[in-house]
C-alpha cells in the first residue's frame, strides 16, 4: 500500500518495481511511527532517527518530491510552529485526529464510525494515565 501510494502521488515512478523497497519503507515507519503513537515527546525522539532511514532510502530509490507536497509540509510546519509558540505542549497529531480519522473511514468505507470512533476515543483515553 504504501509503495502503490508513493506512485500515486508522485514520489516514485509509476513504472518501478516496489518489491525491495515495500519492507524497508513499512519498517522504518512502524518503528518510527507507529510505535511511538501520540506521545509528542516519543515522536520527537524519533524524528532524527526516522530522517536518517528515510534519507538513506531516498537516495538509494528514484524518489522526488512532487510540489505540492512540499507546499503542504512547509504550510503545516509554519502552523504547527506558531501552535507551539502559544502552547508548547501542542501536538499535531491530536489536533487533526477528528478529520483524520473522519476521512480515513471515508477513504476505506469504513460505515460504523461511532462504534469504533468510540473505540478509539476509550483506547486513546486508557494510555493517556
Amino acid at each position: 500500500l504504501i509503495s502503490h501510494d508513493a506512485k500515486r502521488l508522485g514520489f516514485l515512478p509509476h513504472d518501478m518495481d516496489t518489491t525491495e523497497l515495500q519492507p524497508l519503507l513499512k519498517k522504518i515507519l512502524k518503528e518510527g511511527l507507529v510505535k511511538s503513537g501520540s506521545n509528542l515527546h516519543d515522536r520527537r525522539r524519533n524524528l532524527m532517527a526516522i530522517s536518517n532511514e528515510l534519507n538513506e532510502v531516498f537516495f538509494r530509490y528514484p524518489f522526488s518530491v512532487p510540489p505540492f507536497f512540499a507546499l503542504v509540509t512547509r504550510g503545516l510546519g509554519l502552523l504547527e510552529g506558531i501552535a507551539l509558540s502559544g502552547d508548547p505542549n501542542f501536538d499535531i497529531f491530536k489536533a487533526s485526529y477528528p478529520y483524520t480519522s473522519r476521512r480515513a473511514m471515508e477513504m476505506f468505507n469504513i460505515s460504523d464510525y461511532g462504534r469504533i470512533s468510540r473505540n478509539l476515543i476509550t483506547l486513546q483515553m486508557n494510555s493517556s494515565y
